[in-house]
């Protein structure tokens, strides 16, 4: 199972999610799940693959809370799988800087 399944950022409509990989097994695919949590269970969902240890979902709408679901498949079969769930900012919630600069 990867280890270590969390967001590294979250935006209205975007989450970094990282993992770090089961060494020492080479893994040949990750595969991520995603859904709404409660209530309509309507798109936006879905499912994406990668060989690395980071990947951007986006196209999530504001303000929901997401399960994510994370496997790691090689030759010996696909591992338990790994959850976390993140809940998108509204946009009125999205951090911002503010910079002055002065001459």
């Amino acid at each position: 199972m990867p280890r270590n399944f969390r967001n590294t950022s979250v935006s209205s409509t975007e989450v970094v999610l990282m993992w770090a990989s089961p060494s020492p097994v080479i893994i040949n695919m990750y595969t991520i799940s995603y859904r709404r949590v409660g209530g309509c269970t309507e798109a936006p969902s879905g499912t994406d693959s990668t060989s690395m240890t980071s990947i951007t979902i986006s196209g999530l709408e504001e303000n929901i809370i997401y399960e994510f679901t994370l496997t790691a498949t090689n030759d010996g079969g696909t591992s338990s799988p790994a959850t976390h769930t993140i809940t998108t900012l509204s946009a009125g919630k999205i951090p911002t800087i503010q910079i002055t600069i002065m001459s």
